[in-house]
Parts: C-alpha cells; sequence; structure tokens
C-alpha cells in the first residue's frame, strides 16, 4: 500500500450503479504516453493529472507503440449494496501490466501486476484474461490508472463487473471456449487413428495443422498460459510468434501434401516451400529484431500465406475441383478471417477483437473439420478411381488373354489348311492366299488393342468381326478338306482337342502382340522362350508381363526389348529388359504408387501411372515377387519371381 497526496480534482466519474460495458465507460476513459517510461503513478495523479488526453477511438488503440501507456478512469459507487467488481480486460497478457487504485483517504494500491518474472498464478484473479479487482464502497469514489507496454498491438478493451456478472461472463467464456476445443480434439482423434489404419503421410500433415490451429486458439484465449505453461511468462510472450508461425508453416506443408504440388505443380509448389522458408526466417529474426515488429511482420505472413494455399487451391480446382472442393472452400473461409486482422494491425480500422477472435474461432474450426472432409473426400474419389481403373483393367486383361488364344487357335487351323492345301487342288491354295493377308492384319489389331494405342478405325468389333470371318474360312476350309471332324461351326477346336496354353505361349503371345510396336519405334523386341511352366493363373503372368513388356517399349527411345525367362532352384525368372532411361531405387518405389508418373523419365509420353502399381498389386496378391534387376548399368530391368509347377 502506498501512500502519497492525491489532488481528486478530477473528470466527470463514472456512475457505478451496476456492470458497464465497452461502450459506456469509453467516454469516461483518458489516456498519456510516456515515451521515457519515466512516470511514476503519483506523478499520474498529480503533477501529470491534467495532461491526459481522451480516447478518440472505441477503445484504447495505440497501434504498435514504443511508448508506455497510462490509462485513467474514475468510478462513482452509486450501489447501495454492492461493494465487490472487477475490472475486466479483454486481453490474456501484457508484457508489463499494472493497475492502480487511488482513494480518498490518499492511498494508492496496486491491485494486478503483471510483468515478465510473473507466472499465472500471481494473479489475483485466476482467469485467461486479465482481471482487476476493485473494492469500492457505496458512495465511495476512487481513480483507477491502468499502466501498460505490449510487444503486440497495443489495444484493449474494458469493462467494469460486478462479482456475479462476472461470473457469469467467465462461466459463458470457458464453456464457449472449451466447445471449440473439443471440437478441434475430436478432429485430430480422428485424423490420428486414420494414420494409423492408413499410414499415409497426408493426416500428418492435417494432424500438425490441426494441433498448431487449436494451439494457436488457445493461446489468443490465455488458456494455454494458464494451464500449459503457467510458469514461463517469457515463453508467453512471445508465444504468439510460435503458434502463428506454426499454422503458416503446416498449413503451407498440408497444402503441398493434399494437392501434391511437388508432382503436379511444381511452381505452386515452390510457391509454399517459399512461404514456408521466408516464415522461417522472420522468427530467426526475433533473436535479432524488436519482437513488436516480428509479431506486425507475422499478421502480414499469415495473410500472404493464406493467399498462397487458396491460390494453390483454385490451380488444383481447375482440373479436378471435385477432389480439391472442400479444401479450397475452407481456405476461402480462413482468408477473410485474416483480412480482418490484417485490416485491423495494418490499416487500423477499428473491428472489436470479441468479434475478431470469436470470427477467427468458428473460421478456424469450421475450416480444420473442411479440411478433414476434403480428406475423406479426396479418399472417396481415388477409392472409386482405382477400383473402376483395376476392373477396367481386369476387364482389358481377361478380354486380351481371350483374343490371344483364338488367335493361337486360329493359327493352328491355318496351320492345318496350308498343310492339306499342299495336296489339295488350285481352290484350296487360292484359300491359303486369303487366309494369310487378313491374319496378319488381325494379328497387328489385336497388337494395338492390348497396347491401348489402337486408333479409332481399330475397335473390338471390328476385330470380332475379322475373327468371325477367319474362324468361318478355315472351318469352312477344314470340312471340304476331310477334317471336318476336328473343328466344330464356330471355329473352335472341341475341349478334347483344344490346347492349353503352356507359359510359353502367354509370353510369345505377348511378344506378339507388341513386336509391331517394338519395330514401329525402331527398336529390337527379343523373346526367349521357355520350356517351364509358371505355377501361376495365366491371366495374372499375361496381365503382369503385358504392363511390364508395354512400359518398357513406350519409355524406349532406341536400342532394344528383351523377355525372356530362367531357372533358379524351384523358382522361375520372367525378366523384361529395355535400355530405357532406368529407375534407381527410390523412383521405383515412388513409381508402385498409382497416379505417380517420373515426369523426368517419361520422354513426353502419355501415361496415367497405373501400369507399375497394378502389377505391384497383382505381385502382392498371389504372392509373387518383382525386383528391380541390379546388375543393369542403363536402362530398366524386372525380374518377377514365380514358383515353376
Amino acid at each position: 500500500m502506498l501512500q502519497t497526496t492525491v489532488s481528486l480534482a478530477q473528470p466527470a466519474a463514472v456512475q457505478l450503479d451496476g456492470p458497464k460495458s465497452a461502450e459506456e465507460l469509453r467516454p469516461f476513459i483518458s489516456y498519456y504516453l510516456d515515451s521515457g517510461w519515466e512516470r511514476t503513478v503519483s506523478e499520474m495523479l498529480n503533477e501529470y493529472k491534467n495532461e491526459f488526453k481522451p480516447i478518440e477511438t472505441s477503445a484504447p488503440d495505440f497501434g504498435y507503440t514504443k511508448d508506455k501507456i497510462w490509462l485513467r478512469m474514475i468510478f462513482e459507487n452509486r450501489s447501495e449494496l454492492e461493494e465487490d467488481w472487477r475490472i475486466h480486460f479483454k486481453e490474456n497478457f501484457k508484457q508489463l501490466f499494472d493497475v492502480y487504485v487511488a482513494r480518498e483517504n490518499f492511498s494508492i494500491e496496486n491491485v494486478l501486476s503483471q510483468d515478465l518474472e510473473r507466472g499465472f498464478k500471481t494473479r489475483s484473479v485466476q482467469y485467461p484474461e486479465l482481471v482487476a479487482p476493485v473494492t469500492i464502497e457505496p458512495g465511495e469514489t476512487v481513480t483507477v490508472l491502468v499502466n501498460y507496454w505490449s510487444e503486440g498491438a497495443s489495444y484493449i478493451q474494458l469493462t467494469m463487473e460486478t462479482g456475479p456478472s462476472f461470473a457469469d461472463i467467465a462461466a459463458k467464456r470457458t464453456a464457449k471456449n472449451f466447445i471449440y476445443y473439443g471440437m478441434m480434439i475430436l478432429l485430430i482423434a480422428a485424423a490420428l487413428i486414420a494414420l494409423v489404419v492408413y499410414r499415409h503421410v497426408v493426416f500428418a500433415a492435417y494432424i500438425a495443422y490441426a494441433a498448431s490451429t487449436l494451439l494457436f486458439l488457445m493461446h489468443s484465449d490465455g488458456v494455454a498460459y494458464q494451464y500449459l505453461w503457467p510458469d514461463l511468462p517469457k515463453f508467453n510472450s512471445i508465444a504468439s510468434i510460435v503458434t502463428g508461425s506454426a499454422i503458416i508453416i503446416f498449413a503451407s506443408n498440408y497444402a503441398r501434401v493434399f494437392l501434391l504440388t511437388k508432382n503436379r505443380y511444381p511452381l505452386v509448389d515452390k510457391m509454399l516451400l517459399a512461404i514456408i522458408v521466408t516464415t522461417i526466417i522472420i522468427d530467426v529474426s526475433a533473436f535479432f529484431v524488436d519482437n513488436q515488429i516480428v509479431k506486425k511482420v507475422l499478421v502480414l505472413m499469415s495473410l500472404i500465406a493464406v493467399i498462397g494455399c487458396t491460390t494453390s487451391g483454385i490451380v488444383a480446382a481447375r482440373t479436378r475441383f471435385k477432389e480439391v472442393r472442400f479444401f479450397l472452400f475452407a481456405w476461402l473461409g480462413i482468408l477473410l478471417a485474416s483480412a480482418i486482422m490484417n485490416l485491423r494491425h495494418w490499416l487500423g480500422i477499428e473491428i472489436s477483437q470479441d468479434f475478431q477472435y470469436d470470427f477467427m474461432r468458428f473460421v478456424m474450426v469450421v475450416d480444420a473439420a473442411m479440411m478433414g472432409l476434403a480428406i475423406g473426400d479426396r479418399y472417396n474419389q481415388l477409392r472409386a478411381a482405382r477400383q473402376l481403373a483395376t476392373q477396367q483393367s481386369l476387364d482389358e486383361a481377361k478380354r486380351n488373354l481371350e483374343l490371344t488364344k483364338r488367335l493361337g487357335a486360329l493359327e493352328k487351323k491355318y496351320t492345318i489348311a496350308a498343310e492339306v492345301a499342299q495336296s489339295k487342288d488350285e481352290q484350296i491354295a487360292n484359300t491359303i492366299h486369303d487366309l494369310r493377308q487378313p491374319l496378319h492384319a488381325l494379328r497387328l489389331s489385336v497388337g494395338q488393342l492390348v497396347d491401348g494405342k489402337h486408333d479409332h478405325a481399330v475397335e473390338p468389333a471390328d476385330i470380332e468381326q475379322t475373327f468371325a470371318y477367319l474362324e468361318d474360312l478355315v472351318s469352312g476350309h477344314l470340312d471340304h478338306s476331310g477334317v471336318a471332324h476336328s473343328v466344330d461351326h464356330s471355329g473352335t477346336v472341341p475341349d478334347r482337342d483344344e490346347p492349353r496354353l503352356s507359359t510359353c505361349d502367354v509370353l510369345r503371345s505377348v511378344h506378339d502382340m507388341f513386336l509391331p510396336d517394338a519395330r514401329a519405334k525402331g527398336l529390337e523386341f527379343k523373346y526367349v522362350p521357355t520350356s517351364l511352366e509358371a505355377d501361376v493363373e495365366h491371366l495374372v503372368l499375361m496381365r503382369i508381363v503385358t504392363n511390364l513388356v508395354s512400359n518398357a517399349i513406350k519409355y524406349t527411345e532406341k536400342g532394344k526389348v528383351l523377355l525372356g525367362c530362367r531357372r533358379n532352384g524351384k523358382k522361375l525368372f520372367v525378366e523384361v529388359h529395355d535400355t530405357g532411361p532406368g529407375l534407381d531405387e527410390s523412383e521405383f518405389e515412388l513409381a508402385k504408387e498409382r497416379e505417380i508418373r517420373i515426369e523426368q523419365k517419361t520422354n513426353g509420353q502419355e501415361g496415367n501411372g497405373y501400369g507399375l502399381a497394378i502389377v505391384c498389386e497383382l505381385v502382392q496378391k498371389h504372392g509373387l515377387s518383382l525386383k528391380r534387376h541390379l546388375g543393369r548399368k542403363g536402362g530398366t530391368g524386372f525380374v518377377l519371381e514365380v514358383p515353376v509347377r
């Protein structure tokens, strides 16, 4: 308790007959800026009492100032029963903060004192925001001086409350805060479960972003200082730098991971990386530059980061809106919240702090929820696309295998017809001539269809008609040649005589399919046959080898492609080698992922990145093994290990 001589010839007093709002108190607040930090409370009550000026804004706000600020208010208690009052400052922390009460008996009481040495527990009222308890007897008049300085904005809003009214405010504020926190924690918990189940990096990126958002909200509310680091006032002084920077960094990283900017949008990826690096540089500068400047710059940096993330969403939405729609909507909301913050901090536009914080809480919770929906939405769409691609691949493989079987049967019939033609008349010889050229064209068409490069002139229906024509022609020829007993009317050999495809047949058919494409590119396509039988379904083997050979020819510009087998113990090694650009181990692992293409290895070839992924899924499903051939000095070699039958 200080004793001083105080002249109480003061301006008009606030008539206390109940709680007073910020709007009701504003006309009675005056201020003094102490640029030299030299004034004492006694001097401000006496020598400098006439230096106070009325505030001109809706609440005390002097921007990012270096001055120490003095506020003065006079209160007269007109209530007959109430003597327990609370001055409620809607701020969680100031680097320096003192509240003095000067009474008519010339005593001065310091009812609240906070600085970088006093922890949260030294507060007289244990509440996340600054609260000064003031006892004013009925009929008593007191002068209240508030002396403070902040590394951040100097804005401060205050109300005068009774004990019951403050208790009601505290209860509502606590409930509101923890509703927000509970929602954020539920979202983070759901993402943690998804991370454990799916083991995808996007969930880790989302958790980091959501957790930093939650921590920033808790710090802004003062709850973090109350419960997480109550004995660390110096850290709490810079916590806005730490938590604010964390949001910028993790939000930008989440955008990179979610949108796959590194592979899909390199320029956008560089922009987001630049935002992350710039934020880190600003944080490091806090060790050398006034933190007040750092905090103000970070407010602007947050807007730049939000604009960057929103822009990245817009770029992605141009080509895949359904995948990124929730992501984009989330950033549009937080863009508005960041703009409001910058309007107040940089342009000095008067915006209620309650409105700003409540809007920020709402937007950030909605933003976090929308980001979670974005992940779920994208996964559902990718899963549907994967199922469709897998089904299409399976249907195509079945069709290709059937066409290959029919082609093999037709060629065998052609051989029979050729043998019969040697001992028959000129009409049979003419028939053989009619067969030879259509059969060659059919082989080319089947190869183009399997490889997926057929143009609009080569359609499955056309191939089916060609098959029907040749099969009828061969069957008719065999009927006239006395060998009709071996062929049925449909042109296929009856079940008792139908040849079963061997491993060599499957591999040779793949070679025949793709040989025209290889030659068209000037490549040598060599096949080394085998007498061994692989213990694997022929459809599975054909799908795997077809994809490997297709990729080898597609991405090899010059040289050769080799398809062959060799035995190693009880294993059969089916190998595909090429002289293309090659893949190292990390690129091989990356190429296994669906929709991932190694752009610098594609030579401008079109594709969707499914080929190697489907191969790896088939290998894993059927207990096989696919490895890179480590002994190659150039190109790519794949080794498929299958059991020997």
